[in-house]
């Protein structure tokens, strides 16, 4: 038996102010977190997290994520998926030259590396190189008082399988 959380689109659309200020919140907050971390511009931060997500998506489609790929160990090379800058460029609707230019100083950087089948990853370490184990905590909290916020409107529900 598990935990199963539901959307209640009446009550999102009752509390429609409340949640959205709860997502935008736990947007804002993360946003300002990863770019503080690892000095990143709003655009940098847009593409940095594109990429991540990218990086992960194969792992994260799998229902029962093996332990080992659960923390911050570097990924095996073959769980990671590149991105095209014009599927980053797609994904976050920022111009291809704007990505192309920030994909460059990225590389520069050391914050991202090109992929020998093409487009662009994360380095693999980056967690521990970028620091941010020690912000996960304050990430999660965040979330948490998101998650709160919007079951105490009724707009999530908390049920059991």
């Amino acid at each position: 038996m598990g935990t199963r959380v539901t959307t209640n689109t009446a009550k999102m659309a009752e509390n429609w102010r409340v949640a959205m200020t709860a997502l935008c919140n736990q947007f804002l907050t993360t946003h300002r977190t990863l770019s503080e971390t690892i000095q990143l511009g709003p655009t940098e931060t847009l593409i940095f997290l594109t990429i991540s997500v990218a990086n992960v998506q194969r792992v994260m489609r799998e229902r029962a994520i093996p332990p080992e790929l659960r923390g911050t160990t570097p990924l095996p090379r073959e769980a990671i998926v590149p991105i095209s800058r014009n599927a980053i460029s797609a994904a976050t609707g920022l111009p291809r030259e704007t990505v192309r230019r920030q994909v460059a100083h990225m590389i520069a950087r050391g914050l991202i590396v090109e992929d020998p089948r093409g487009g662009v990853t994360p380095p693999p370490d980056i967690i521990s190189a970028a620091g941010f184990e020690p912000v996960l905590e304050g990430l999660m909290t965040e979330f948490a008082r998101t998650v709160e916020t919007l079951c105490r409107t009724g707009a999530l529900a908390v049920g059991h399988d």
